[in-house]
């Protein structure tokens, strides 16, 4: 057998991997759930080590990300969502600014709560997670959905490109700083180099990384090395999601189990779901907004699911670093996360009913 046949059966293999997980990407991502909760003990403690100085295991898995996604981008995609600013300024305009009204909304629902000190911290949890950029999952469920690749692609690198000063303006648009606790934090985290810093080294330059990467492997010996490679990237960027994931879940569920607080849990479930499902409806309503554009049904699938998919993985590894004595911001992050991803499920059954 050649060389070139077992790496051709290498990468077939690879690429069928792939596809069976991402048929079924629900149920696999509950299966990954549910897993960090089982095993949520030994998880937790893989969660906290320091593999590399300063830099935990969620920190790595979202480098990894951020640099496959830049891997993965394809220049031609992103020309053709340049070719047409005006649904790629509609879908920047939910995805940073609209999210902020929806949050603010949250704000004051927490001011009504007897603990407004566990319901303010939840508040800095959506806070981080609504601000962050389009995640890339985005991507990946808009293809179930017959999304428009080339707007989804340009909704979530230039997201993802503005982060180090769109995150930071988001926080200080969320926060009230003459208010004592968490919107204090939060104006202090919003003010802060570190949360600019953080977006710029943890999301922004690998995703660059991976940029100029794919580009220089497509020069060697006529792209075969990079052609040969992307399935198995793509595969362990799907991996990778799940593992972090699992993470999460093994975080929240320990939080749980050690200090149950029903209430509390209640409150962060109901709070994450309905700050994520705002921007999904926000998003649909922004295709209708943008319709002198002539919008089709996949670029309407593009909208709505890139407002309402946020990098989830940026919010909880920011967390982390800048809130690790407080669990209970991680709670709305992970039910924020699971939300989305039931309602990204949905997306496609809703705009063939539309």
């Amino acid at each position: 057998m050649s060389v070139q046949t077992v790496t051709f059966s290498y990468g077939w293999r690879g690429q069928a991997t792939d596809r069976a997980l991402r048929a079924r990407l629900l149920p696999v991502t509950l299966l990954a759930c549910a897993a960090g909760c089982l095993l949520h003990a030994p998880v937790a403690v893989l969660r906290h080590c320091h593999p590399v100085p300063g830099c935990t295991p969620p920190m790595l898995i979202l480098l990894t990300a951020m640099f496959i996604g830049g891997f993965e981008t394809q220049a031609a995609d992103l020309a053709r969502a340049l070719l047409r600013p005006g649904l790629l300024l509609a879908g920047l305009g939910v995805a940073l600014v609209l999210r902020m009204v929806v949050l603010l909304g949250a704000e004051r629902a927490a001011d009504c709560w007897p603990e407004q000190h566990q319901a303010l911290w939840l508040v800095v949890g959506l806070s981080l997670t609504a601000t962050m950029p389009v995640a890339g999952a985005a991507q990946t469920w808009g293809a179930k959905a017959q999304a428009d690749a080339s707007l989804s692609l340009g909704l979530v690198l230039a997201t993802t490109l503005l982060s180090p000063l769109t995150v930071p303006l988001g926080l200080a648009l969320a926060e009230e700083p003459e208010a004592p606790g968490p919107r204090a934090v939060l104006d202090g985290l919003a003010r802060a180099d570190g949360t600019c810093r953080f977006m710029l080294l943890w999301v922004a330059a690998p995703c660059l990384a991976g940029l100029a990467t794919r580009r220089l492997t497509g020069r060697l010996r006529g792209g075969r090395p990079r052609a040969r490679a992307l399935p198995w990237v793509r595969l362990l960027g799907l991996l990778n999601a799940l593992g972090l994931t699992c993470l999460n879940a093994a975080g929240v569920f320990g939080e749980i189990a050690l200090r149950p607080r029903p209430v509390l849990v209640a409150l962060a479930l109901v709070s994450g779901v309905a700050v994520c499902a705002a921007p999904f409806a926000v998003g649909w309503c922004a295709w209708f907004a943008a319709r002198r554009a002539h919008p089709g049904p996949g670029e309407a699938a593009a909208l709505t699911l890139a407002t309402g998919m946020n990098n989830t993985s940026a919010a909880a590894a920011l967390a982390g670093t800048q809130f690790s004595g407080h669990p209970a911001v991680l709670l709305p992050i992970f039910f924020y996360g699971m939300a989305q991803q039931l309602l990204a499920a949905a997306v496609p059954a809703v705009l063939r009913r539309r």
